[in-house]
């Protein structure tokens, strides 16, 4: 059952046990041997992916996913990509092709211009954005197949420019893609796709096979091989960020249906027995009334016993004084998902600092944003959004500082400049200006 706690002197330690909770669970099994062996065993398929290419790629997917391909086999062919539509409804397809111009409308108003500044004495500074050369996108393929990820992580990239945009996903049984990961990835732009999942797919990636090409930028989440593997190649390519199992916060008021509050947190709940729930509300009578609408909805719940555990061990209501006590409580949490389920959610918008992203009112449940609302659905977990924010078109590009003096202009700064230099024991540098200026003399 959902536990509600009223009193506050207990709220902020099983607040801060639930952000924890990865760290906690990884702290506890930092002896056992099974995560000790799932460490070495991530180290073991980089190396070898990185000397052997092709062939360590194939031996693992044999020994992890039971398949045997040949290397002609790894990339998924045009007919199939072709066959892949006739195998989805057209209100799929209907809603993929919605999905897509949402969010690249969005993800288009984010694009960081470019721009350069004429200043005196012709001094010119700027910044030029450019993208990657080359993104790899994964995406999983575990407990169910997500085109959504698909398009929250190729979309950015190709409103980037990336020229090379290609995706890694596991096969299932007879060496097929989900036909929804298929039709999602092409109505994105990807046509580059590979039948490779796990440690060996990021090694693949990063390194590069005689089949696959090494990347600049891996982004997508995955299993514990996934993240430890994007943790470990981190430095030899770019990564969007570990993702942790997912969360939401709600703040409600007297006013929230309690039945849909219910759905929300079950929503969240149903993705992983990690997943976090969590209800702030002002009324008691709300809480009370959410406790026996989850109970009421969890009895045919297809993922009863996953979203059960995590109700239980990560589902929480809380009932506090005022909607400020909820913000704040709110704030030192920094939830993933934050919904505001009140009368007036706008009144309490600029008191929020720490959120992957904010749903405001009674009709905008999570389940909007994770789909096709057009913000990105890969967000900050476990208290990351205190410093970090979720995948966007930034994470495709980078940006080079622009700068151009004239004569005039060096003459003018040379003095500071070699106090600078000469303060920091580089001789160097301050005969590189003075030298400049000397001759120009």
């Amino acid at each position: 059952m959902l536990r509600i706690i009223t009193q506050q002197a207990n709220v902020r330690t099983e607040l801060q046990r639930i952000c924890e909770r990865v760290q906690r669970a990884e702290g506890e099994r930092t002896q056992d041997e099974q995560l000790l062996h799932k460490e070495a065993t991530v180290r073991e398929v980089l190396q070898a992916v990185k000397r052997q290419g092709d062939k360590a790629v194939l031996h693992y997917i044999a020994e992890f996913d039971h398949q045997t391909l040949q290397p002609e086999e790894l990339r998924v062919t045009g007919s199939e990509l072709d066959a892949a539509y006739q195998q989805v409804s057209k209100d799929l397809l209907a809603a993929i092709q919605l999905a897509c111009r949402q969010i690249e409308a969005f993800h288009r108003q984010r694009v960081p211009k470019s721009w350069v500044h004429f200043g005196d004495d012709e001094v010119v500074l700027g910044k030029r954005y450019t993208p990657v050369d080359r993104a790899g996108l994964y995406v999983p393929g575990g407990r169910a197949s997500y085109p959504s990820t698909v398009l929250m992580n190729a979309i950015p990239a190709k409103v980037a420019g990336v020229p090379r945009i290609l995706m890694v996903t596991p096969a299932r049984g007879g060496k097929t893609i989900n036909s929804a990961v298929l039709v999602a990835a092409q109505e994105a732009g990807i046509q580059e796709i590979y039948r490779i999942g796990g440690a060996q797919a990021i090694a693949a990636l990063a390194y590069g096979t005689e089949t696959i090409p090494k990347v600049n930028v891996i982004t997508g989440p995955g299993n514990i091989y996934v993240t430890l593997a994007k943790k470990l190649v981190y430095g030899t390519v770019g990564i969007d960020s570990l993702a942790g199992p997912s969360e939401v916060l709600i703040i409600a008021d007297q006013t929230a249906n309690p039945v849909h509050v219910a759905t929300d947190l079950l929503a969240q709940a149903e993705h992983d027995p990690m997943a976090a729930a969590i209800l702030l509300t002002t009324d008691a009578g709300l809480a009370k009334k959410v406790q026996v609408a989850v109970d009421r909805q969890l009895v045919d719940h297809p993922r009863r016993i996953d979203t059960e555990k995590a109700i239980a061990h990560y589902g929480l209501i809380v009932v506090v004084e005022s909607l400020e006590a909820a913000v704040e409580l709110s704030n030192e949490f920094a939830p993933e998902h934050l919904e505001l389920e009140i009368k007036d959610p706008w009144s309490l918008i600029s008191q929020i600092r720490h959120a992957g992203a904010i749903f405001l009112g009674y009709s905008t449940p999570e389940a909007v944003g994770d789909y096709l609302a057009g913000p990105n659905h890969t967000l900050p977990t476990s208290g990351a959004a205190r410093y970090a924010s979720g995948l966007g078109v930034e994470t495709f590009l980078k940006h080079s500082s622009i700068i151009q003096y004239s004569p005039t202009a060096l003459n003018k700064v040379a003095n500071a400049i070699d106090s600078l230099a000469t303060s920091e024991g580089l001789t160097s540098h301050a005969d590189s200006v003075r030298r400049r200026v000397q001759e120009a003399e």
